[in-house]
């Protein structure tokens, strides 16, 4: 696939894409989107976020993750409540039905990984994984 080859950009596109079909489909029997169980997922790693945590994190618009946020809490997966220490802020906790499906979408991941690096002998995920972080950290830190 040398059409791939000529553009990391390419590249990129073509896994974030792909991971978020296979997420998409992985976690429809639940109702679930891909941006919402990335939202569950983090959530669940941290077990309480404020909003602006989540945005800052997840490196997207506010108003996505207000409306991700507004999604997840009708559907019973998180609550949401007034920060105490910023009453303009909310706090964001999952619910039993999050930590039910946690384990699941940490599965779904892993399995969309191991899709994706499939052709790579273990060093290599383990250095593309290692390399995906430092790429990942290099961007949010230009965010500051």
């Amino acid at each position: 696939m040398p059409y791939i080859m000529d553009s990391p950009f390419k590249s990129i596109s073509i896994l974030y894409r792909k991971s978020h079909i296979w997420l998409n489909s992985g976690c429809g029997g639940y109702g679930l989107t891909a941006a919402q169980a990335v939202v569950i997922l983090i959530v669940c790693d941290f077990e309480k976020l404020t909003q602006d945590e989540i945005t800052k994190r997840l490196s997207l618009d506010k108003s996505v993750i207000a409306k991700t946020v507004t999604k997840l809490e009708e559907s019973g997966y998180i609550l949401r409540g007034t920060n105490a220490r910023d009453k303009r802020t909310y706090d964001i906790c999952p619910t039993e039905k999050a930590w039910a499906v946690y384990p699941f979408i940490k599965e779904q991941i892993e399995e969309g990984f191991r899709r994706m690096t499939q052709q790579m002998t273990d060093a290599e995920r383990e250095e593309f994984k290692r390399l995906l972080a430092v790429a990942a950290a290099a961007a949010v830190a230009q965010e500051d």
